[in-house]
C-alpha cells in the first residue's frame, strides 16, 4: 500500500516529468509507475511517497505544509473521502477526474501553486 497525499490524486495526473529536482522527478516517475497496478492507496493530509526525494521535506513536513495540508483538505472535501482512508488508486482517480477534472475545479484547488501554468498547459492538451 502507498501513502499518498490528496493533492497529489491531481499532480499525478498532469505530471510530465519536471519536478523540484531530478531526484524528486525520478521518484514520481517511480511511484505513478506504481500506481498503474492499482494499488491500495492510503490518502493523506501530510508527507507521503511522493515527498519522499522533495526538497522541500524537512522530516516529516513540507516547508510550504500551511498551503499543500489546504490543497489536500480542498480535494478530499470535494471528492467526499478523508486523509486516512484507504481506497484502490483507480477509484481515487476516477473520483478526481469526475468530480474535480471534468468540472474544472482543480485551479480553484491549487491555483496558487508555483506549477499552475504547467498544469493548465498539461489540461489543455489533455483536452485536444
Amino acid at each position: 500500500m502507498l501513502n499518498i497525499r490528496a493533492h497529489h490524486l491531481l499532480c499525478t495526473s498532469n505530471f510530465v516529468g519536471e519536478g523540484y529536482s531530478d531526484d524528486f522527478s525520478k521518484n514520481m516517475t517511480s511511484v505513478i509507475n506504481l500506481l498503474k497496478n492499482n494499488p491500495k492507496v492510503k490518502l493523506k493530509a501530510s508527507v507521503d511517497d511522493i515527498c519522499k526525494k522533495c526538497p522541500n521535506k524537512f522530516g516529516n513536513f513540507c516547508k510550504d505544509s500551511d498551503k499543500v495540508i489546504d490543497y489536500d483538505k480542498k480535494v478530499l472535501k470535494a471528492i467526499g473521502l478523508n486523509a486516512g482512508e484507504i481506497i484502490n488508486w483507480n477509484e481515487a482517480k476516477k473520483l478526481t477526474c469526475d468530480i474535480i477534472f471534468k468540472n474544472d475545479r482543480r485551479e480553484e484547488i491549487c491555483g496558487d501553486c508555483q506549477w499552475n501554468n504547467l498544469c493548465k498547459e498539461v489540461e489543455k492538451e489533455r483536452l485536444k
